[in-house]
């Protein structure tokens, strides 16, 4: 059992100020010896959130008025009007990025629970599947690292484009290097591929934080979709949707009045029968955002991410209101004709059958197979718009198999908005020339122009860690 094996527990805080070459710190520490001590670990509230919703706040998605009395601009942390104005030098060495510190903190326990669990005290094939999950979870957290602060893949360049540190080892102590993307992507694949025989078929019945098979299926499609490996991204996708395949017809939930905070004037308050995450039918494996609402309150639709709903659609219905409080003193669809983002549920933001379904529409469109991808665009959205207005998308309406791909795309941007699949979904598209665009955003009468393939999609390297790493190359910031 190596010594440098520490169990991080909830309660343990991030300190700045430390020598070890990520940043991450414990308060406490534990050294596991039993199965039990190292399952444990998976189930640790440290390991129930995932992703940064803030890199949604520099995309398409977003707007964020500025004019009294709406006060979305100046609630903003100085963090979050720099990722929003395209500044990728968001974070001082004085402010935890939390994507960077809580990613390899996360690691930081799936690491311990690979590198060791085999030799601890318990039944054979039980401890193969915990560590099998951990590789799961290592594979998702990597590949959100490489994908924020690391060009996106490109097979002619990501053998040489500097990625992140990959982190195999449970050792703070342990010096990294910037892997290539190439290297982190073969990584993830390898950890996935492991995985997979030994994942349990389904979660436990009690909740959907922990692995399954269905899981490890899914999100090697999501990385070989980003790779543009859209042949085995089908493949992995149709695997993951023959385990679990659930969709839920949204048109049964509805928005709970007056919600969870009565005291506030007017109803609804954008808070919903919609059940959390770990216990929603449609998540796979589940997971929350570090503060659970993401960007709720915060930010609005922008007039383009609105325009691709209507009123028949639960989603709109559900996760957007017209003010907040949704009655005076404020209304953004009467100012700006947007609507607030008011998702108030403990949703899920790792795995969840509808993102299946849409990579595999997306890869069967790319590879002209467009009645199967209408199919499932039509099956997802059944369960999205109202009875009454449903209709059946044909061949027929769409002149090209072009315009087929483009209503997928459509489909999948409605459907994971503020997930934080936006911006991956921006860098991998501006590859693609019919799809490549540029962002806008204006603030304190500032327009901002985020241009295709701008280095400005790239977060910097959080200043706290690449100071003891001075051999690090650093993203370029023009």
């Amino acid at each position: 059992m190596k010594k440098s094996i520490i169990y991080f527990f909830a309660a343990c805080l991030l300190l700045t100020a430390c020598d070890d070459y990520l940043n991450i710190i414990p308060k406490d520490k534990f050294i596991p010896t039993t199965l039990e001590d190292y399952e444990n670990m998976l189930n640790d509230i440290e390991c129930c959130s995932f992703g940064d919703y803030f890199t949604d706040m520099m995309t398409d998605n977003v707007f964020i008025p500025e004019a009294a009395p709406s006060g979305l601009w100046t609630k903003q942390k100085l963090s979050s009007k720099k990722i929003y104005t395209f500044d990728n030098e968001c974070y001082p060495e004085s402010e935890i990025d939390q994507m960077w510190s809580q990613s390899y903190r996360r690691i930081f326990y799936y690491n311990s629970v690979i590198n060791d669990i085999m030799g601890a005290k318990g039944d054979e094939s039980r401890k193969k599947s915990v560590r099998a999950e951990a590789l799961l979870f290592r594979a998702g957290e990597h590949l959100n690292l490489v994908n924020l602060y690391a060009k996106h893949y490109n097979p002619e360049t990501a053998g040489e484009d500097p990625g992140v540190p990959l982190v195999l080892v449970a050792d703070i102590n342990a010096k990294h290097r910037r892997s290539t993307v190439k290297e982190v992507y073969d990584q993830i694949i390898a950890d996935l591929t492991e995985a997979i025989p030994d994942l349990p078929e389904t979660s436990p019945a009690t909740t959907k934080f922990r692995g399954c098979k269905a899981g490890g299926y899914a999100l090697l499609s999501r990385a070989y979709l980003f790779m543009g490996e859209y042949g085995k991204a089908l493949e992995n996708a149709n695997a993951a949707l023959n385990k679990y395949s659930t969709l839920v017809d949204m048109n049964q939930y509805s928005v709970k009045i007056p919600g969870p905070f009565p005291y506030v004037p007017g109803a609804p308050l954008g808070w919903t029968t919609i059940p959390d995450g770990q216990y929603h039918p449609e998540s796979i494996v589940a997971r929350h955002f570090l503060r659970p609402f993401g960007l709720g309150m915060d930010v609005c639709a922008s007039a383009e991410l609105s325009a691709l709903f209507n009123n028949n659609d639960m989603r709109w219905t559900l996760y957007y209101a017209n003010g907040w409080p949704p009655a005076p003193p404020y209304n953004y669809w009467n100012t700006y004709g947007v609507k607030i983002y008011l998702r108030g549920d403990y949703y899920n933001n790792f795995l969840s059958t509808p993102e299946v379904y849409l990579i595999r529409a997306e890869c069967n469109a790319r590879s002209n197979k467009l009645q199967e991808a209408l199919d499932d665009i039509n099956l997802l959205r059944r369960n999205r718009i109202t009875p009454a207005a449903y209709s059946v998308l044909k061949l027929s309406d769409f002149p090209t198999g072009e315009d087929v791909l483009k209503s997928v795309l459509d489909e999948r941007r409605r459907e994971l908005a503020f997930t934080g699949m936006r911006h991956i979904d921006l860098k991998r598209l501006n590859l693609d020339p019919r799809f490549s665009k540029e962002v806008k955003h204006t603030a304190e009468g500032h327009e901002y122009v985020l241009p295709p393939n701008s280095p400005k999609y790239v977060r910097q390297i959080w200043p706290a860690a690449s100071k003891f790493n001075p051999d690090w190359e650093l993203n370029p910031t023009e």
